[in-house]
């Protein structure tokens, strides 16, 4: 039976020379989803404070202190990645990926990464500058979020602005990156998204064998 796997994925599983694995490593895997289930969640807490006329109601502490929780642990988990991903990079992208959507997956990537730390780093500032009760959010229950002093944006009204900027830019990068994925997987039978669903690839050394 024909089979219209891409030749790449063959010539990476079976070519020693390459310099890069065919797969990521499993905790980048790991990380990327718990980052990823962070980042939703951050964004998700986000939609609901930003409709809020004041976050001083003690009613709405659990949903703030929740998004303040889960953008600190998204900048945890992406200084992680950046530090396995050091240690043991990404695969390469498939031989017949064409230069432009090289391109704009290396943009988009980095436009996650840079997103990722200054999201919450801009979260951050927010609660450190005066104003708004000046509430520090309590994290996962665990400890008071302590201020940045000084806080790198003092002025409290600019650094909403540009959080609430970059979380829909965020949403935009995210939309993207997961169509690009799904793309590569109907169209292309690449294995770009198995290579963050194991449970795919499978599949592709059975149509490999096929």
């Amino acid at each position: 039976m024909a089979s219209n796997v891409d030749p790449s994925i063959s010539t990476l599983r079976d070519d020693p020379a390459r310099q890069r694995p065919r797969w990521p490593a499993t905790l980048s895997v790991i990380i990327h989803w718990l980052a990823a289930a962070a980042l939703f969640g951050a964004l998700a807490g986000g939609l609901f404070v930003h409709r809020l006329s004041s976050c001083c109601d003690v009613g709405h502490w659990t949903v703030y202190n929740l998004h303040a929780s889960f953008g600190l642990a998204l900048l945890a988990l992406v200084a992680l990645r950046i530090l396995v991903r050091l240690l043991r990079p990404w695969p390469a992208l498939p031989g017949h990926t064409p230069p432009w959507q090289r391109l704009i997956a290396r943009a988009t990537h980095t436009a996650l990464y840079v997103l990722m730390i200054a999201l919450p780093l801009v979260g951050w500032s927010i609660v450190s500058a005066p104003g708004c009760c000046h509430i520090n959010p309590y994290v996962f229950d665990w400890f008071t979020l302590p201020s940045l002093d000084p806080a790198p944006i003092p002025d409290r009204t600019v650094a909403f602005a540009i959080h609430s900027a970059l979380a829909w830019i965020a949403m935009g990068v995210i939309a993207l990156h997961a169509s690009a994925a799904l793309f590569h997987h109907f169209f292309y039978k690449d294995d770009i998204l198995a290579r963050i669903v194991p449970s795919l690839r499978s599949s592709l050394y059975s149509r490999d064998k096929g």
